[in-house]
């Protein structure tokens, strides 16, 4: 059974990877700053769009603009869920659970 998994779906797994990696491997520089701003902004919301309307009539703006909304509330959700659990609000939590919830979304669909 092949699973196909779609191109800019791909990227966004790569570029998930690039950054854990980057923030594990090497903590202060710039490449943290340019993936991470994406990660937290637009990553989750495009998977999420991409779970939700996976063969949609949307327009490539419209799946831009509902990715970084969802993006925003996505990510505020988990914070939220993340500062009432032992663990907290720490970098490593936060991107290892924007991670995971980037993955259930895409096993989901």
């Amino acid at each position: 059974m092949k699973v196909k998994l779609p191109i800019d779906l791909l990227i966004i797994d790569i570029l998930s990877v690039l950054l854990i990696l980057i923030i594990i491997f090497i903590p202060a520089t710039v490449a943290r700053v340019i993936l991470g701003l994406p990660f937290l902004l637009f990553f989750p919301g495009y998977v999420l769009v991409a779970a939700l309307f996976p063969r949609s009539e949307m327009d490539a703006i419209e799946r831009i603009a509902l990715s970084f909304g969802m993006s925003i509330a996505v990510t505020t959700l988990i914070g939220l869920g993340l500062n009432y659990t032992s663990w907290g609000i720490r970098l490593e939590t936060v991107l290892y659970s924007i991670s995971l919830s980037s993955l259930f979304y895409r096993l989901s669909r």
